[in-house]
């Protein structure tokens, strides 16, 4: 439509010098093009300004020492570092892990972060989520540490593989389009024969050509609805804008209404249907039910408790969520892995900052969590109830795990009971109906050393068989980042664990 009206506004000025009719004709058509235009660059400057805050560092060893580059510049064979909170800055295979896991749902649709090791996974057909010795660019690191070797960049990585695909995908018309070609052509071929249809008459009649035909241009322009792209664009223009201030940004104006004539959109639930995130909703003690409130990693929100019950401190019980964790949360945003991160908020709604009490009793050592044994203990210099100087372990993990290594269970009436009969009964039904209402069980627990006799890792790995625990259970969770710890501490093995 608009190349007719151009067509149509040229033949006017010249060779019909209608000038009026010619320049109203042009000045359509231009300003369809720069409202159009205008607003696309809108949208390009915002992606390009977007694309310059995002550029992505990597740490990479340059010259025997530790560098930081734009990813842009890594090329393979190069060693770069990752750590918590990072972003991938290609594809490598690792050459150390410790602790580390990394957030794969960009690639795989797994919402929960994946442990990497450095030991091989066999066969070249192995799925993109199970090769555990590899990290992929743009993907973010959510615990511990590790370095890899750089085995792809750019379009030749896994990421670039779907860009590529993206690209090779032929340029679709929307519908809007499609209906507005429609319609253009119909009113061509009814205005094209009438056209004919009238110069044929009225030369017939005996009129002169340059009458005949600036009457028959006239009637072809006024079959045209000349005024509807300048309404398309200005709607679609429109349009855009709403969407720009609701935090989407329409390179095209044609992406506006194709949006708009949506009729289903398929996608994995995790971060799209749900926030992807974690929280605690309950917390239970023997002899005592809690309920949280609050969403996601807010620290706002209270405990609360059955009414006509004593009240006990919780802090006891907060203390390993805050301690025995490495997430950080900040304004409501958490780095780390999503279990500890919901810990962390339901130890900030019981009044425990996680952060003061990390610096006050900083971890002396520390057990990794390890699917093999389903738990993580962390080791900190504090002072008991009596106030003398005790080595005392915090640990979170499976509940059948900690019960089975259990010497005591804490009750609210009467304090730390052996683990009987009646104890273990009282526990596993707990456990039991938490897990019944869909929410995933962790508990926590705790066992105090001598510190003369204390025996920093790796023998502290032999004290699993004989804690001294007092479990409870709590709901879901989300990740985390691990603070700046104390040179001090010893370091866990680097290993593939998570």
């Amino acid at each position: 439509m608009q190349i007719v009206l151009l067509a149509a506004g040229i033949g006017s000025l010249y060779p019909l010098k209608e000038w009026e009719t010619g320049i109203v004709l042009v000045f359509l058509t231009l300003f369809n093009a720069v409202l159009g235009l205008h607003q696309e660059g809108k949208a390009a400057a915002a992606v390009t300004a977007l694309q310059k805050m995002m550029i992505v560092k990597a740490k990479v060893m340059r010259d025997g020492q530790l560098a930081e580059i734009p990813a842009a510049e890594l090329v393979p064979g190069d060693v770069v570092s990752i750590e918590a909170g990072d972003i991938v800055p290609a594809d490598g295979r690792l050459l150390r892990a410790a602790r580390l896991e990394v957030a794969e749902s960009a690639l795989t649709g797994e919402s929960l972060p994946v442990a990497k090791g450095t030991e091989t996974v066999e066969g070249a057909g192995t799925p993109l989520g199970d090769r555990t010795d590899m990290v992929y660019m743009n993907t973010n690191v959510t615990r511990g540490a590790g370095e890899f070797v750089v085995t792809a960049t750019g379009m030749a990585t896994e990421v670039g593989h779907i860009s590529g695909m993206l690209q090779a995908e032929l340029a679709v018309k929307s519908p809007l389009t499609r209906q507005l070609g429609k319609l253009t052509h119909q009113i061509l071929w009814i205005a094209g024969f009438a056209l004919v249809a009238s110069m044929v008459l009225n030369l017939a009649r005996g009129d002169t050509f340059t009458v005949v035909f600036t009457a028959a241009v006239a009637f072809a322009i006024g079959a045209l609805p000349e005024n509807l792209p300048a309404v398309v664009t200005t709607i679609l223009a429109s349009g855009t804008q709403a969407l720009a201030k609701a935090g989407a940004i329409m390179k095209r104006l044609q992406s506006t209404e194709t949006l708009g004539s949506t009729s289903a959109i398929n996608s994995d639930k995790t971060g799209t249907l749900t926030l992807n995130q974690m929280t605690a909703v309950a917390m239970a003690v023997v002899g005592r039910r809690y309920a949280i409130e609050g969403r996601g990693y807010s620290t706002e929100g209270q405990i609360t408790r059955v009414a006509g019950q004593p009240e006990i401190p919780l802090d006891q019980f907060l203390l390993p969520m805050a301690l025995a964790s490495d997430a950080v949360l900040s304004d409501g945003e958490m780095i780390g892995d999503p279990t500890e991160g919901a810990l962390v908020a339901l130890a900030a709604k019981g009044g425990v900052d996680a952060t003061a009490t990390r610096q006050t009793y900083p971890r002396i050592a520390e057990l990794p969590f390890d699917a093999a044994y389903k738990l993580m203990a962390t080791f900190h210099a504090m002072n008991d109830e009596s106030g003398t100087e005790v080595v005392r372990c915090f640990v979170k993990g499976a509940p059948d795990q900690l019960l089975a290594r259990a010497t005591s269970v804490f009750d609210a009436d009467t304090g730390p009971v052996p683990v009987d009969g009646q104890s273990r009964e009282l526990y596993l039904a707990e456990n039991q109906r938490l897990g019944e209402q869909g929410l995933r069980v962790l508990a926590t627990a705790r066992k105090d050393f001598d510190p003369a006799a204390f025996d920093p890792p790796p023998t502290c790995f032999r004290w699993w068989m004989t804690w001294s625990c007092w479990p409870w259970s709590g709901s879901s969770i989300r990740p985390a980042l691990p603070p700046k710890r104390p040179s001090r501490r010893p370091r866990p093995p680097a290993s593939g664990s998570g």
